[in-house]
């Protein structure tokens, strides 16, 4: 088969996202035909990117479906990054194994949150599906451009999710404060993108790297072997990423949006968005960050290192006097981000010097991908538990969980 075979999963959701909307004006109140299609559609591709990373039948069987082993951070089968500026690798693997187990978590439980009589549900379950669909490409993107239109295709959609009950006040609310936040963030990463292009002159995130590698390497010869100016465009650049993809993974100074949202959003839309939304911004700052501008890192891996201190700190204490339960677990999903941000500055040092430091930058690469499973499937599991506790008629108020045990 053709190396697209390796985006099927992709496909096999885009497909299912719309036959779930059109389902949608024909099922009627029979809404739980659109639930187990969707996790239908869910299960399948999970099926499919566990057996391209080995764990599948194929291998059993001795099949080559794949034409090309799924392998290394480098490569990999179905390598489009010259037309389709994609690449599926291990480490998009990875997360869109996580993506999705995000989604079936939010689908299973909304069978139980979500009435029967409940208007446009097929468009609830296209949107989860097409968000997750965005989510898995940004992962794959191999060019800031593309990352950037598989991030909306994200943001969008969740937008309209946090919406989805449009007659309840606290939704609408939370929806209007999340399209505005997330609007102008969007629009500080393409300012900070179309900067940085302009400098380096390219935008393939591996090409940047060594674009920019040239160009400290041309400025040292230049100037001084031992100093090197920083661009002042790549300056506001790098401040209009970390600003941009701040405001979407919701660290300080640019998190206040969270608890107001998480709080606001039907339940299992917030589960969504702390367990799963927040990752893909995880992603692209790794992809930004440590392949991108790494050649540059001495110029920001100590902002980041401050934000992710700043962010566990202001994180932990503020969800300490909460007595909401969901802006508790907004402000510990807060925290969580700046957990995840260290292995970013930690990596960014390592990955310059000796091979023993490189190895240690690998280490720190995983310790934060393995957090974000992690982090996944508590918070996810938290937020699934304030739903069933809803369903069950108890308030979100931690003072309504008393005498729960009994």
């Amino acid at each position: 088969m053709g190396a697209w075979v390796v985006f099927l999963p992709e496909i096999i959701l885009v497909a299912a996202a719309l036959a779930s909307a059109i389902l949608g004006f024909a099922v009627g109140r029979r809404t739980h035909v659109l639930w187990a299609w969707t996790l239908a559609a869910l299960a399948v591709a999970m099926f499919l990117t566990l057996d391209m990373m080995g764990l599948g039948v194929t291998r059993l069987l001795g099949l080559d479906l794949y034409e090309v082993p799924v392998s290394g951070a480098a490569g990999g089968s179905g390598d489009f990054a010259a037309t389709w500026k994609m690449r599926v690798d291990t480490f998009a693997l990875f997360f869109h194994i996580v993506f999705m187990f995000v989604a079936l978590l939010a689908v299973v439980a909304s069978r139980s949150f979500i009435r029967p009589e409940e208007p446009h549900q097929g468009e609830y379950y296209c949107l989860i599906l097409l968000a997750v669909v965005g989510m898995m490409l940004t992962a794959a993107a191999t060019d800031l451009f593309v990352l950037y239109l598989a991030f909306e295709l994200s943001s969008l959609s969740t937008f309209a999710l946090v919406a989805y009950r449009k007659k309840d006040r606290a939704s609408t609310e939370a929806a209007l404060k999340f399209f505005v936040i997330g609007a102008v963030s969007s629009a500080i990463i393409l300012f900070g993108i179309s900067i940085v292009y302009g400098v380096a002159g390219a935008t393939s995130i591996a090409g940047l790297g060594q674009s920019l590698t040239d160009l400290t390497v041309l400025q040292k010869g230049l100037v001084f072997p031992a100093v090197r100016p920083m661009e002042p465009p790549l300056i506001v650049a790098i401040v209009f990423l970390l600003a941009g993809f701040g405001f979407k993974v919701a660290v300080v100074p640019f998190h206040m949006w969270a608890p107001d949202v998480y709080q606001g959003a039907p339940t299992t839309i917030s589960a969504f968005l702390a367990a799963g939304s927040k990752k893909v911004g995880i992603v692209a700052l790794f992809k930004v960050f440590l392949t991108a501008l790494l050649s540059i890192q001495q110029d920001w891996v100590a902002a980041i290192a401050v934000i992710a201190i700043v962010t566990q700190t202001v994180g932990n204490l503020f969800a300490i006097p909460q007595r909401n339960i969901k802006r508790m677990l907004a402000y510990s999903s807060i925290a969580q981000v700046g957990y995840i941000l260290i292995a970013i500055a930690v990596g960014a040092v390592a990955a310059g010097g000796s091979d023993a430091e490189k190895a240690v930058a690998a280490v720190a690469l995983m310790g934060g991908m393995y957090h974000v499973l992690t982090h996944a499937i508590m918070k996810g599991g938290a937020f699934l538990v304030v739903g069933a506790t809803a369903s069950a008629g108890i308030g979100e108020e931690l003072a309504d969980y008393r005498g729960l045990s009994r």
